[in-house]
């Protein structure tokens, strides 16, 4: 009748050991990571993408680049001038929902003190007057997870 007794405490244990752990995995080799720092575009005057980031840590495991947009369209109110009229879901908060995906390959990529420094031009096959947009960066041990920049706004 004692013989359960030891089975079950050691299954409470064991249950117990595993409460409490919070939040995504995070690996340990900290010295394999890297994160973006900065990450700024702007509009060139074919109506492509020029996109300048930053990156910090191990940028020797980069294994790729990609984009990722979400068109913006004018506000409906067609009484406004043209000018006037502003991009709709560019509230704080409102889900990123991206339309359109693409893989880059920097046209520069310059080491400084602070990381190294890459240059992108990207032009949206999705035409609009505004862009959310975020760089993503994949690293070449398939298990570190990918580095996000922010979710930023181009006009």
């Amino acid at each position: 009748m004692k013989n359960w007794i030891i089975p079950a405490l050691c299954c409470l244990l064991l249950v117990a050991a595993g409460c409490g752990k919070k939040g995504d995995p995070v690996p340990q080799d900290k010295k394999n990571l890297f994160t973006w720092e900065k990450a700024d575009a702007a509009f060139t005057q074919n109506g492509c993408l020029a996109v300048s980031a930053l990156m910090s840590g191990a940028t020797r495991n980069v294994d790729g680049f990609s984009i990722e947009l979400e068109p913006l369209a004018a506000s409906a109110d067609s009484t406004l001038p043209k000018e006037l009229q502003t991009p709709q879901d560019t509230c704080e908060g409102c889900p990123f929902t991206p339309r359109e995906t693409q893989e880059l390959t920097p046209q520069q990529a310059i080491p400084t003190d602070g990381g190294t420094r890459y240059a992108f031009t990207y032009c949206p096959t999705l035409k609009a007057a505004a862009y959310r947009w975020r760089l993503v960066a994949r690293n070449v041990f398939m298990s570190f997870p990918f580095a996000l920049t922010p979710v930023k706004t181009v006009r």
